[in-house]
């Protein structure tokens, strides 16, 4: 059953057409709950034909839209990605998606201080090639936000382990 939070997927990179097509092909939050910026064409490109996701202005619209703002971007883009929110995430789950376990919460505090939710969501192979993420959360996340955040990056990488 799809949860029922408003999301926005913004950055940039390999993963984020991946989880933008995982969310929705696999129903984690509805079509008409997923907000994504017009000025970022690989988004939108990832949400063709799903008619009721919904296109904002930019991102600074589709953050103050969400509850939950996903996040991807290589660590050398992240700084970047993190101040085109920086000024609009409070009241938010901020949830950096990321290939480097350098990208962690000391690394988010540090760059969107007005954030006051945080999840790192660090992406890993095991032995097999296998895609899956650990999380590190602050407390003050909300507990109702943290498992949809969850749900949406562990949709990714069961659909790329499936894609092979």
């Amino acid at each position: 059953m799809p949860q029922n939070v408003l999301v926005s997927v913004l950055g940039e990179g390999e993963y984020l057409q991946k989880l933008i097509r995982a969310i929705l092909e696999k129903e984690v939050v509805p079509q008409r709950n997923l907000f994504l910026s017009a000025k970022n064409a690989a988004a939108c490109k990832a949400a063709e034909g799903y008619d009721e996701v919904r296109i904002c202005e930019d991102e600074l619209a589709a953050v103050i839209k969400s509850e939950i703002v996903l996040l991807t971007a290589s660590k050398r883009e992240m700084p970047t990605e993190l101040a085109k929110i920086s000024s609009s995430s409070q009241k938010r789950v901020v949830v950096s998606v990321c290939d480097s376990e350098k990208v962690d919460l000391a690394y988010l505090a540090d760059r969107i201080a007005a954030a006051t939710e945080l999840i790192a969501a660090v992406l890993h192979r095991d032995e097999e090639g296998k895609l899956y993420a650990t999380y590190e959360i602050n407390k003050k996340a909300r507990p109702f936000l943290r498992q949809p955040c969850k749900d949406m990056v562990n949709a990714m990488c069961e659909m790329i382990n499936e894609e092979g």
